[in-house]
């Protein structure tokens, strides 16, 4: 069974992407829609009895350990920094200058010619799949946006706090 809604302005705040890692494609924007991946969401049980995703005795917070994917309509611009990680497998090993700064990495895009209105700014914060690192994502949109994944892969977030390794973003 796959869950799909609109989760457009106010209703994308409930969603969490601390812990994620986030998939998407820094090209140049050439058309108006954009689509991201992220593994490992986090959503509260208000949330998921709102959407009618899970029986409201079955915990209060979840980690979804499997892929969302979110399409983001009418978007004007996109910015992303990301402070490098040195490896796939220690997400707090920052790479480092010589005098020990952190290495960072930023970039935006805008499509050109399109003038935003009023655009609601999205921020997604997580693990960059590419570059590897973590990094705040803004995406300024007008239009809606969506979500889609497996409530199958849901889980208590104590689960998966007790065992990351189980539920977390396999790299290999």
């Amino acid at each position: 069974m796959k869950f799909e809604g609109d989760i457009t302005n106010d209703s994308f705040k409930p969603i969490g992407f601390r812990e994620s890692h986030l998939f998407f494609n820094s090209v140049p924007l050439t058309e108006d829609t954009l689509r991201i991946g992220a593994w490992g969401i986090d959503v509260g049980k208000d949330w998921c009895v709102r959407n009618r995703i899970l029986r409201p005795d079955e915990g209060s917070h979840f980690y979804l350990a499997g892929m969302a994917k979110i399409e983001f309509h009418q978007v004007s611009k996109v910015s992303v920094s990301t402070v490098l990680y040195h490896s796939l497998e220690q997400n707090n090993d920052f790479v480092r200058t010589s005098d020990g700064s952190k290495v960072s990495l930023a970039k935006e895009w805008a499509i050109p010619g399109k003038t935003a209105h009023s655009p609601y700014v999205y921020r997604l914060t997580g693990i960059l799949d590419w570059p590897h690192g973590y990094c705040e994502l803004d995406i300024h949109a007008e239009g809606p946006v969506r979500i889609s994944f497996d409530p199958g892969r849901l889980v208590n977030v104590s689960h998966f706090f007790e065992s990351p390794q189980n539920y977390a973003y396999p790299f290999i």
